[in-house]
């Protein structure tokens, strides 16, 4: 039973080991979440001997990945190399680290995240608020999408202002959705705004701090509050994408 017992522990331990150099080990990309043109350091050790080729794949949904070649590295020894990519929009990737040796390749994924320099502005709500739980954040699972935004919840009526001086793209009314709501400038978006508060025009320049409209809770809400979204590279414009506007909001709120 004990020879038995040893056949099989050295049979996973075999198994265990030719799957670590199947696939290249501790890739990491520091720091995770970057300004755009700023530099990151790839690190990792790719198993066995000899010489093999690396790349770094930067990847994100509906954009053509930016590959960063390292060329020719030594198995077996910790590589780290520092790298700053192209401009890249802000939004969430995928760094793929891919090893070749001869016809076979091997990969490892790291995220990484740009975020976009972090505006001034006021904050958008002026009266009593909450950023509620976990489902009125950023990222939050909604019925066949993702919560694209953050909710501020207050009480109807409380004034809503432009965070930043901006020039208004948008003033409408979707009724199974974002109920009356503002885009200005492209990039910071109102939605659930209250029936009749609106104080802008499409086209109008408005000033930080100025009122917009109040909270309400049109369109499919279950609540007066503001929902809240920022889009660096414009509101729906191609390639764009929102962020998480929590730290902003966070910022801005002192």
């Amino acid at each position: 039973m004990e020879v038995i017992r040893l056949t099989l522990a050295c049979f996973v331990l075999l198994c265990a080991t030719a799957n670590a150099q199947a696939v290249a080990p501790n890739f990491t990309v520091q720091p995770a979440s970057i300004a755009p043109g700023k530099p990151v350091t790839f690190a990792f050790r790719a198993n066995g001997r000899g010489r093999v080729r690396a790349r770094v794949d930067i990847l994100a949904s509906g954009r053509a990945p930016v590959r960063a070649r390292l060329g020719i590295v030594r198995a077996g020894k910790e590589v780290i190399v520092a790298w700053t990519p192209p401009a890249l929009a802000a939004g969430t990737y995928t760094a793929r680290l891919v090893i070749t040796r001869r016809t076979a390749h091997t990969y490892e994924r790291a995220p990484l995240a740009v975020v976009a320099p972090m505006p001034s502005g006021s904050f958008p709500v002026q009266g009593a608020y909450s950023f509620g739980g976990p489902d009125s954040r950023f990222g939050a699972p909604r019925d066949g999408h993702t919560h694209q935004g953050q909710d501020v919840a207050a009480d109807e009526g409380t004034p809503v202002v432009s965070p930043a001086a901006g020039t208004v793209n948008v003033v409408a009314y979707q009724a199974h959705g974002a109920g009356h709501y503002i885009v200005i400038s492209g990039d910071y978006v109102f939605m659930h705004l209250q029936t009749g508060s609106i104080l802008v025009a499409e086209g109008q320049a408005v000033v930080s701090g100025q009122r917009i409209a109040s909270v309400g809770s049109t369109g499919e809400s279950e609540g007066p509050h503001l929902h809240f979204e920022y889009w660096p590279e414009g509101w729906w414009a191609k390639g764009s994408e929102p962020v998480d506007p929590l730290p902003m909001l966070q910022a801005w709120a002192g």
